[in-house]
């Protein structure tokens, strides 16, 4: 019979043991924990958790603020805060942050997109993006690309932030308007070519133009003063630009698609033999942004439209345009002039604006020159643009360009008699919507077989 003694001491060793059996399990796990550490690539200071398409979406949030800064600088007053710093960093080094971006984005996207997939890749992650990553500017809460990343991350849960924060990025930069044609788009093919969301539909969230000022009113009033509109207005129109340039970009609509359906609606089913059969020529479009494939208001606008319809159906005549936006007949003759005239157009289409004595003195000097050259001008009566206080009207630019022998395309009263005609102007009351540009479509189709 053994003694309490001795019971005593076999229980000791045994509690001895177990102590140790913990210790050396512990030990495991604290060496496969660090190993599993050591093991994974992580980019240096905060970015540590960040993946590497997470990495490529935050260098260009933090280059875009990087530029919002400098504009920021330049208006002084209340966007100089918190937000917006007004000296540190100084804009030298704000500025070599913008040029970064511009180089990540001019990137080969295939080479890129290997990278973030951790394939063998000709991108240089050291020559552009590691500068952004290790820029030392501060994303305040209350920037607006932060209130609407807090605000899609509750209408749309679940989502990798890095989602979320692509498409918080394309609207940190549309609501700075200044750059919609150059960087955003540049955005929008770098983010598709990553597989990343470039708008909200792709979370499943609506897109009507009441669900965008629906969304306008949560987001309004939460950042901090900007050197841009932040008023309900401007969410909503940004929400506006950021769909219609997702489905246009991702060809979900486009100029292909419209022309696709277009070709086959019976009206127009009718006129696809006498497109077949027109000769080889070169048709001329010199316009505004009505006339524009990239504008935002529209999948696409009427005159790239046809020019689609005639690729689809393979025939011999050539379109080609010259265009910028607000563009008026003496900028017109300044800088796109003498280009089209050297292309030998057949047909010539103007969309331009009339505002001043010098653009009616350029409609003539155009026409004439055309004329001269054996081409036919052509313009629509009225395209429904704006006009502002003092400048001629719609009726007397038509009057100017009959004199100079310029042929009318009649369109007012076609236009004013639409069906949903009040509904044609979008967000920003001048451009249009898409079933203007599906009616002008028809117009111009029409017109330019009508020239033989």
């Amino acid at each position: 019979m053994n003694s309490p003694r001795t019971a005593t001491a076999r229980l000791r060793q045994q509690l001895i043991r177990s102590i140790a059996t913990i210790l050396a399990v512990g030990c495991i796990f604290l060496t496969s924990a660090k190993q599993a550490e050591a093991s994974t690539p992580a980019a240096s200071g905060k970015q540590t958790a960040l993946s590497r398409r997470a990495e490529l979406v935050e260098a260009n949030i933090l280059a875009v603020h990087a530029y919002q800064i400098i504009l920021a600088r330049k208006a002084g007053g209340a966007a100089l805060n918190a937000c917006y710093p007004a000296t540190s960093p100084d804009t030298a080094m704000l500025e070599s942050l913008v040029k970064h971006q511009q180089s990540l984005l001019a990137q080969p996207t295939d080479q890129v997109v290997r990278w973030a997939d951790s394939k063998s890749s000709s991108f240089d992650p050291a020559r552009d993006l590691q500068p952004l990553l290790d820029a030392k500017l501060t994303l305040s809460e209350s920037l607006p690309v932060n209130v609407f990343t807090r605000y899609l991350e509750a209408k749309a849960p679940g989502q990798p932030r890095e989602k979320i924060r692509s498409v918080a990025n394309l609207y940190q930069t549309v609501l700075e308007v200044e750059r919609d044609g150059d960087v955003l788009q540049d955005l929008y093919s770098f983010y598709i070519a990553l597989k990343l969301p470039v708008y909200v539909g792709q979370f499943g969230l609506p897109g009507s133009d009441a669900d965008m000022l629906t969304a306008a009113k949560e987001l309004a009033g939460k950042s901090c003063a900007s050197p841009f509109d932040l008023s309900v207005p401007a969410w909503q129109i940004a929400g506006r630009k950021i769909w219609n340039w997702g489905v246009k970009h991702l060809h979900i609509r486009d100029r292909n698609t419209i022309a696709k359906e277009l070709l086959a609606e019976p009206r127009i089913a009718t006129l696809i033999p006498a497109m077949k059969a027109m000769p080889a020529e070169r048709i001329a479009v010199i316009g505004h942004s009505f006339t524009m494939d990239q504008h935002w208001s529209s999948p696409s606008s009427f005159v790239p439209i046809v020019t689609t319809m005639f690729e689809q159906e393979h025939t011999r005549v050539e379109f080609r345009q010259w265009q910028a936006g607000g563009l008026r007949f003496a900028r017109a003759y300044r800088n796109y002039y003498a280009d089209a005239l050297a292309w030998k157009p057949n047909v010539v289409l103007f969309v331009l604006g009339n505002s001043t004595p010098a653009d009616a003195e350029a409609l003539k000097t155009m026409a004439a020159g055309f004329h001269a050259a054996g081409a036919r001008v052509l313009m629509f009566d009225d395209v429904e643009d704006s006009i502002a206080f003092g400048e001629p009207s719609a009726k007397e630019t038509e009057q100017i360009a009959r004199n100079a022998g310029v042929q009318i395309i009649p369109s007012r009263a076609i236009l004013d008699a639409a069906p949903g005609h009040a509904s044609f102007p979008c967000m920003d009351g001048i451009h249009k919507q898409e079933p203007y540009h599906r009616l002008m479509a028809y117009l111009w189709l029409k017109a330019v077989l009508a020239t033989h």
